[in-house]
C-alpha cells in the first residue's frame, strides 16, 4: 500500500508510524515549506500538541491537522518518487550481507592450517582493509 494513502486521513501516532514520518521528514524536510517543517517537527519530534502547535500559530487545532496532513502526505510522495529511504534501506542489507560474508571468510581463514608455511598475513591485511571499508 502506497505510504501517501496510509496516512491521508489520520496521522500517524503510533511509534511504527511516527518513525516511518521522522525517516521521511529526514529525508526530505528540505523539500518543504519553513512552515511545513517547524509544524512537522514540532509535532513528530517534540510531541507537542495539536493545540500547542495551535495557539503558536494563531490557527485552529483543525488548520495544525490539514497542514500536517498535507505535508506527510507530501513526504510520501516525494518517497514513492524519489525513492531515497528505499535507497539507503537496499545499501544497508547489501552492506550487511558483505559484512556477514566477510565475517565467513575471516572465520574459515583463522581455521585454515597452511601446510606450506605461507604466511595469510597479507591475506588478513586485505580481509581487515575490506571490513574498514563496510
Amino acid at each position: 500500500m502506497p505510504l501517501q494513502r496510509t496516512f491521508s486521513s489520520r496521522l500517524p501516532r503510533a511509534l511504527d508510524g511516527r518513525m516511518a514520518v521522522v525517516r521521511l521528514f529526514d529525508a526530505y524536510a528540505a523539500l518543504l515549506t519553513e512552515r511545513q517543517r517547524v509544524m512537522v517537527r514540532m509535532y513528530y519530534h517534540d510531541d507537542l500538541s495539536l493545540g500547542e502547535i495551535a495557539s503558536r500559530f494563531n490557527v485552529t487545532r483543525q488548520a495544525v491537522f490539514d497542514s500536517l496532513r498535507r505535508s506527510v502526505n507530501e513526504l510520501g510522495s516525494l518517497e514513492e518518487r524519489l525513492g531515497l529511504l528505499a535507497a539507503r534501506d537496499r545499501q544497508t542489507r547489501v552492506r550487511e550481507t558483505l559484512a556477514a560474508r566477510l565475517a565467513e571468510v575471516e572465520e574459515r581463514l583463522a581455521r585454515l592450517a597452511d601446510p606450506d608455511g605461507a604466511d595469510l598475513g597479507g591475506l588478513r591485511s586485505a580481509l581487515r582493509a575490506l571490513r574498514d571499508a563496510l
